[in-house]
């Protein structure tokens, strides 16, 4: 532990009260206001669809709807990739097994990347309407346009990708952070996101040992063109969660490193897992150089950091 650059800035004076000062800022979410929902990619998704669903609005209040949605399907076979997405599927091929009323248990399969079909296959695909209830949509809940019904299911399908959001989140952060140190430093400092470490020979020629080549960074800063700081940074909910083990695996990390000639921080938070738990960030403290948590990035310590490193 570099202890003088946390005196600093914290105005503490030895390890333990740095130590508790750390669990006493950890945070409890990292979800931010973009967290909830992707709106680009809803909007970029919509409008992947506008044409194709402008003519399917044609069978909005049907009167006839097994009929009309054939004859559209015949004239307009393009919008045969739009009818999963009516009921929130994004796969445009998979199997459905028939009704358990149905004496015959059959799997039916359906392939809606296939735009030209005979008349049997496009009463199958009317049929899937029917059982599947996009019929009783058109008729029942459809009132204006496809375009903000179809808005709405990707907005709860959205809510699939939210678990990844959550684990990307604290990288997210970091980016624009990042970014402007970069551009405040003026070609002193080259940011590299998600990348193996072989990458370091391939685009610099810089010789890295075969122990951590294969291994992927959060981040690998490179400085004045020659040296190698790695920042790994997560968010632990306390959800399975091992302090311990996590623990063991940065001072392990950092070792390897340090064998290589490369430098090291660790940005973690999560109250779920890192309170209670003063034992092992004592000993992270004690083995690993720099740990850091939400609160002590955003006094500016990480840039300081950089700067001595």
């Amino acid at each position: 532990m570099d202890i003088d650059i946390y005196k600093k800035y914290l105005k503490l004076n030895n390890q333990d009260d740095i130590v508790d000062e750390f669990i006493n800022t950890l945070i409890d979410t990292n979800r931010g206001y973009k967290f909830f929902v992707d709106w680009n990619k809803i909007k970029s998704n919509v409008e992947k669809y506008k044409i194709e669903l402008n003519i399917l609005n044609s069978l909005i209040g049907s009167k006839n709807f097994e009929k009309d949605l054939y004859n559209l399907i015949s004239k307009y076979p393009e919008v045969v990739p739009v009818i999963p997405v009516l009921i929130a599927v994004r796969e445009l091929k998979f199997k459905v097994m028939n009704d358990f009323s149905i004496s015959d248990l059959s799997v039916i399969e359906y392939d809606f990347r296939k735009l030209e079909r005979n008349e049997e296959e496009i009463k199958k695909l009317v049929d899937f309407c029917v059982k599947t209830g996009i019929k009783y949509m058109f008729e029942n809940i459809a009132t204006k346009s496809l375009i903000d019904y179809l808005s709405g299911i990707e907005v709860g399908m959205d809510t699939n990708a939210r678990k990844n959001r959550s684990g990307n989140a604290m990288e997210l952060a970091l980016i624009p952070f990042l970014n402007k140190i970069e551009k405040d430093n003026k070609g002193k400092y080259q940011i590299l996101f998600q990348k193996k470490f072989k990458y370091l020979t391939k685009k610099f020629g810089i010789k890295v040992l075969n122990n951590i080549k294969d291994r992927k960074a959060d981040f690998i800063i490179l400085k004045n063109s020659q040296k190698v700081i790695n920042i790994e940074v997560n968010f632990y909910s306390g959800v399975g969660s091992k302090p311990q083990e996590i623990v063991d695996s940065y001072i392990t990390r950092q070792s390897d490193l340090v064998k290589n000639g490369f430098k090291f921080i660790w940005i973690t938070d999560g109250y779920g897992c890192w309170a209670g738990q003063r034992n092992q960030i004592q000993k992270g403290f004690k083995e690993i150089d720099y740990i850091l948590n939400t609160n002590f990035v955003r006094m500016g310590i990480l840039t300081d950091i950089l700067n001595i490193m």
